[in-house]
């Protein structure tokens, strides 16, 4: 993945990459701001575990991509449990066959 932002020139100091389980590496991150939240976690469990520790830092304006939204229904399950528990009402948009995306708005 690191390879693909240098090749695209958006490597820099503000990048971070985290090694490591979702439910383990992801809560040393909830501190954190971001601008884009790309998650790609498959499973229930990893979706949720994402959304809980860095969705409530995401910046107004920043987007939130699903790798595997239209994929695999358990993703999407955990995406509309998270979206509805926390009454997140922005529209989620369709990149392709299986990933979606929503930019938030409050």
């Amino acid at each position: 993945m690191q390879l693909n932002f240098e090749r695209f020139g958006l490597l820099d100091e503000q990048v971070q990459f985290a090694k490591g389980w979702f439910k383990d590496s992801l809560p040393g991150l909830s501190d954190k701001k971001w601008s884009l939240m790309r998650l790609d976690g498959d499973m229930y469990e990893s979706t949720m575990d994402s959304l809980k520790n860095l969705y409530p830092n995401l910046s107004v304006g920043g987007y939130v991509i699903i790798d595997d939204y239209f994929g695999l229904e358990c993703c999407r399950e955990a995406v509309q449990d998270y979206r509805n528990a926390n009454k997140i009402g922005e529209e989620i948009q369709r990149i392709d066959w299986n990933g979606a995306y929503w930019r938030r708005l409050t």
